[in-house]
């Protein structure tokens, strides 16, 4: 291999337009999550058992409504990096002349959007 970066701008183009798509449906998810189901465990009693899973239950969708947040987030980070790669190179000498080291720069803040805080990416 010889370590150089290309970057297809057609295809991110392309790819730009359809982050619209995913915010949404990550938006869409939040707020259901949000009103829906509240994160309020099913009623399932008292009893030692019933409150054990309520709590797991809690705690799943803590879980959930943080990964769909880290999801709309890199997703907001990945529309702003493509968006500034598109607005730098629109002309075909531009996008000739593209340096890997301004698009690798342009996308820092999507792998900033999906570190999680505390614990190593796998």
């Amino acid at each position: 291999m010889t370590g150089r970066t290309t970057v297809d701008l057609m295809s991110l183009e392309d790819f730009h337009k359809r982050l619209a798509d995913r915010l949404t449906e990550a938006e869409k998810a939040l707020r259901k999550l949000d009103t829906e189901m509240q994160s309020r465990p099913p009623a399932l009693g008292s009893f030692a058992d019933a409150t054990s899973n309520a709590r797991h239950y809690s705690d799943i969708h803590r879980s959930y409504v943080e990964q769909v947040e880290r999801l709309r987030t890199a997703v907001r980070a990945a529309q702003r990096a493509t968006g500034t790669i598109l607005a730098n190179y629109r002309t075909a000498e531009e996008r000739n002349a593209a340096n890997a080291t301004d698009i690798a720069a342009a996308l820092v803040g999507v792998d900033d959007a999906l570190e999680r805080k505390g614990e190593p990416r796998v």
